[in-house]
């Protein structure tokens, strides 16, 4: 799961004739899992309705929430079951402790922060809304421990009202039936007409700021498609979420991001002048270049000393693909690097950028990863005489990759080392795992004999 942003941050069972779910797909439903069925519910709810195979006593939640937030805005449609909060997780029983083979709740829609988690709901300003079907998987009795036994798998059902339709899987539907597993997926729900290419699908909220829309609607489907150029297209249609909500109730503003597989979506909540600036226009291309990047990064999450290349590489390939669109500020970039750098020499006082994580330190493999990533980049266009960059090095990195090499920096030096030549690969050694005794001036060096132009002093 990852989430980024500035906050840190009753339906019926139905089965209707004529509609068209979603293909089931993967490993059956789990026999002992409840079928969770999702609509819309009068006055601006939304309802779930669990139902058990068998009778049990207790209904748990797979995502904790120690803050309750379940508790507090889930209703119990019938007043006899109760959701409370023990010992920091919550919990669905009946009153009378009875066991029961249903249960159904409403809760709002609005918009909620969550700690290092999805918000169950993210509302669209244009009536959609975009649901986390994580939120709501739930197991009878207790949930298994993660990894053991075969996978769990519930069975989703959603129905839109009429005339909405639902996206799941990357497809426009009329119903949602499908198996659902790991941390749920982004479900849409609305009348928005998607923006829609053979690299993407795109739903942006038209009640986003003018420019803001105007730019993702513009940009969106050129970046997946350079990306898929440069690194080969994806299995399945990556989908990309926007969404605004300015009526956010309670009051605040702000905005908050995140990826599932094959999904990336943001949601700005509440109103604020910056909103409408373009630079905050910059930040969005910037946010969803980067996340996009991720799914064609193929990362296995396995060596942690690694994640240089998994998110300042995504930092860098975020940035050199707006450029060969024609979408950023070289002087926006000089700035970023040099405020990268320092950032990153300042970690790297510490220890080695391999060890970064274990001093919990990880912002420095965005930061040291973006710098040398760009250095990468900058290297290799000066070897080539620009007919490579840093695409290529991460098209020959991957080729090594299903070749049967590591996925690690290892295997990144010497793709390097391939296109830039050794000076380039000897930096990234040593930045990794080097203990320089002044780390600013190997950056400042390194970046210099990579062909980087000079930072721009600061004011």
């Amino acid at each position: 799961m990852r989430l980024t942003g500035l906050a840190r941050r009753a339906f019926l069972l139905l089965c209707i004739a004529g509609a068209a779910p979603a293909p089931m797909a993967g490993n059956p439903a789990s026999p002992d899992m409840p079928a969770i069925a999702l609509s819309r519910h009068p006055e601006g709810r939304w309802a779930v309705r669990y139902v058990l195979p068998v009778p049990a006593r207790q209904l748990v939640f797979v995502r904790a929430d120690a803050r309750g937030t379940r508790a507090r805005d889930w209703t119990a449609l019938d007043p006899d079951f109760q959701l409370v909060v023990e010992n920091g997780v919550e919990v669905v029983r009946r009153r009378d402790g009875a066991p029961f083979t249903q249960a159904v709740f409403t809760m709002p829609t609005r918009y909620v922060t969550l700690d290092k988690d999805y918000a169950p709901f993210a509302p669209f300003g244009d009536g959609g809304l975009l649901v986390h079907s994580g939120r709501f998987h739930a197991c009878a009795e207790r949930c298994p421990e993660v990894g053991m036994g075969r996978p769990v798998r519930w069975r989703v059902r959603l129905m839109p009202s009429a005339g909405e339709h639902a996206i799941v899987g990357g497809q426009v539907v009329a119903a949602v039936d499908f198996l659902d597993g790991d941390d749920g997926t982004s479900l849409y729900v609305g009348k928005a007409t998607p923006v829609e290419t053979a690299d993407v699908l795109a739903v942006i909220d038209q009640a986003m700021p003018d420019g803001i829309r105007q730019r993702l609607q513009s940009l969106l489907p050129r970046l997946m498609a350079l990306y898929a150029r440069e690194l080969g297209a994806l299995q399945a249609k990556p989908m990309l979420f926007a969404s605004r909500d300015a009526a956010h109730p309670g009051g605040g503003h702000g905005y908050q991001g995140g990826t599932l597989p094959g999904q990336v979506f943001m949601h700005i909540y509440g109103d604020h002048p910056a909103f409408a600036t373009p630079a905050f226009a910059a930040r969005m291309d910037a946010f969803f270049a980067h996340e996009a990047a991720h799914m064609y990064q193929h990362y296995p999450a396995t060596d942690q000393a690694a994640s240089w290349i998994h998110e300042g590489g995504a930092d860098a390939l975020a940035a050199v693909a707006l450029q060969q669109l024609g979408e950023s500020d070289p002087a926006a970039i000089g700035v970023r690097l040099r405020d990268a750098r320092d950032s990153c020499a300042t970690s790297l006082a510490a220890g080695p950028l391999a060890e970064a994580g274990e001093r919990g330190d990880f912002d420095a493999y965005y930061r040291c990863g973006f710098v040398l990533q760009m250095a990468v980049d900058a290297a290799v266009r000066r070897a080539s005489g620009g007919q490579c960059g840093l695409f290529c090095v991460w098209r020959d990195f991957q080729a090594r990759v299903r070749g049967g090499a590591p996925w690690t920096g290892a295997t990144f030096i010497e793709a390097t080392r391939q296109r830039g030549g050794d000076g380039a690969a000897d930096f990234l050694m040593a930045v990794t795992d080097g203990k320089p005794d002044n780390p600013a001036a190997l950056l400042a060096d390194g970046m210099a004999a990579a062909g980087l132009p000079p930072a721009p002093p600061k004011n």
